[in-house]
């Protein structure tokens, strides 16, 4: 039975075995040889435990070990035959004489020389090792491609070798096996890209190649648990590099991501980190339904750097998308950033206050309109409202309570889209402006439903200090114009909230004589009649005012109590 040889026996930079092993201070033994050349170049780390070292290492002798070795030369001489010279293994590689065999026993000891030693790594590519290895990446063998990927890898752990590496065409080697390798070939040519990437010249370079990065998304699509998170670490690799973020969107990168992120695969989130650094990837997410919803659960459940890149995307959502913000809050995002707010990690906690500031710098509009008047009125004054620097608004609606059947013969068209709100949301909001027609001088029975419902607000006194207005439709003049908001009024004294109307702000267009005109010092107003009048010009501006006047007094007033 053959003996076989103790791995301790064999140099860890070389691999060979040792004549004259000797301790260095890290306490690992090296050949005398080896563990000199690897001094006399600079290097004052362990080669193993990367650990420093002194300045002048002193090499102990071992002379134990040293007895071992010449024993075992007495039992087994043939065992400690040395590798072959690399030029030689290198050489076979590119020969068309050599068999599978052979070239994978070259591959075999080129990746065991060169997984430590970033020398030797360099050595072999100045004796142009690269077209070799590469045509044996190119192999149908299965195993001799494997180690032939291996020994690429290994090449371009050192930084000299990548760009060399990239110049002699290993991008395209790499991306035919991300398409058509065996899975473990995959995963390490995504490994590869990965690696080739730290080089910033070679990120422009590897997205320039028309298949790389939709190669990597394909492999995000077919692969298994492995070959997705290697492809997913790749393209957060070279997505650093500006313009292949497009290229990852335009190859349908996203709505992917989304999906692995929900099945588990965090890495995702790191490479959405960096798409949604572009107006592109911002609109992409956009359109994929529950996005929010799993980047929430990353906040809740993923790791710190998960959770990291999880408050940067939703902040960058938010800031542009009213209705991610009404999402994020929906599915508890405040909660959750209460609790990351005491995070010892200090990137968390900034990243957590910016997405906080973002929800909270918006300013709320809810209303109650049956024939669209309000409603018309409402969106105006969003736009006022937005014009001012830093404001972001949300409208809702409150809930109807008259039945289908009787809106139907009431002649009242179809509600809106405007989300439906409830009490706790205006809590949320730094301002609120309340909207609705008149009932006999006073708000609409289902705005003043809604404000019923607000009575565990009014016993904690949750919305004392914050500003409110009022704006208001009427069938006809003197049908409520100025009863209306004054009748509202005690609903925001008994809350403690600021009344801010507009007054005579909205200068000339508050004597305006010759035109029928809606509105008071009160708020903006319009007339209704039989519901076939519309807001006017005139009173469009009076809102676009207020949205915009309010806006600027709520904004005033958060900045005095930050």
């Amino acid at each position: 039975m053959e003996t076989q040889l103790p791995d301790d026996f064999r140099c860890p930079i070389s691999l060979e075995i040792m004549s004259d092993p000797v301790i260095l201070p890290s306490g690992h033994t090296f050949d005398r040889v080896s563990i000199q050349r690897w001094l006399d170049s600079g290097h004052r780390t362990c080669p193993i435990t990367k650990l420093p070292l002194p300045e002048h290492p002193c090499l102990i002798p071992n002379h134990a070990l040293r007895s071992l070795i010449s024993n075992y030369t007495l039992v087994s001489p043939s065992k400690l035959q040395p590798c072959p010279q690399p030029q030689i293994l290198i050489s076979s590689l590119t020969s068309q004489s050599s068999h599978v065999g052979t070239k994978l026993n070259s591959l075999t000891h080129l990746v065991r020389l060169t997984k430590h030693d970033s020398g030797f790594r360099r050595k072999l590519t100045e004796l142009g090792a690269a077209p070799g290895v590469l045509n044996c990446v190119d192999s149908d063998d299965p195993s001799l491609q494997e180690k032939a990927l291996s020994l690429l890898l290994n090449l371009s752990l050192d930084d000299d070798n990548k760009v060399g590496l990239v110049a002699e065409g290993a991008i395209n080697r790499v991306i035919k096996v991300l398409r058509f390798g065996s899975p473990d070939c995959r995963a390490i040519a995504a490994t590869i890209i990965t690696s080739l990437a730290v080089v910033e010249v070679n990120k422009a370079t590897i997205g320039a190649y028309p298949d790389a990065i939709q190669a990597l998304v394909w492999l995000l699509i077919s692969g298994k648990g492995r070959e997705k998170k290697e492809a997913a670490t790749a393209l957060y690799a070279i997505c650093s590099f500006a313009d292949n973020r497009r290229r990852a969107i335009d190859c349908g990168a996203v709505p992917i991501l989304i999906s692995l992120l929900d099945s588990g695969l965090e890495r995702a989130i790191e490479v959405l980190g960096l798409l949604v650094k572009c107006k592109e990837g911002r609109e992409e997410m956009m359109k994929v339904n529950g996005c929010v919803k799993v980047l929430v659960s990353v906040l809740r459940n993923g790791s710190s750097r998960g959770v990291q890149y999880g408050l940067f995307t939703l902040n960058c959502l938010c800031n542009c998308c009213e209705r991610l913000c009404f999402e994020a809050i929906n599915e508890g995002v405040v909660e959750i950033c209460m609790g990351l707010m005491e995070e010892e990690n200090e990137k968390i906690r900034r990243y957590t206050s910016s997405l906080v500031q973002t929800l909270r710098e918006n300013h709320a509009f809810g209303y109650y309109s049956m024939y669209g008047h309000v409603e018309k009125l409402a969106q105006e004054m969003k736009k006022g409202a937005e014009s001012v620097e830093g404001v972001e608004v949300k409208l809702w609606q409150v809930a109807e309570t008259l039945p289908e059947e009787v809106l139907g013969k009431m002649g009242a068209p179809p509600k809106t889209d405007a989300p439906i709100i409830t009490p706790d949301e205006l809590t949320e909001a730094d301002g609120v402006l309340f909207g609705f027609p008149t009932r006999f001088g006073m708000m609409a029975a289902q705005f003043k439903a809604f404000m019923d419902a607000t009575g565990g607000l009014w016993r904690t006194q949750a919305l004392a200090g914050k500003p409110a207005g009022i704006f208001y439709s009427t069938g006809s003049q003197g049908g409520g114009q100025e009863t209306t908001p004054l009748t509202a009024i005690t609903q925001l004294v008994h809350h403690g909230m600021l009344f801010v109307p507009i007054g005579y702000t909205f200068g000339a267009g508050m004597f305006e004589m010759e035109k029928v005109k809606g509105g008071s010092p009160y708020g903006a107003g319009t007339f209704a009649g039989d519901g076939s009048r519309q807001p006017s010009e005139l009173e469009l501006g009076q809102a676009f005012h207020q949205g915009k006047y309010f806006a600027g007094i709520a904004k005033k007033l958060k900045g005095t109590t930050a």
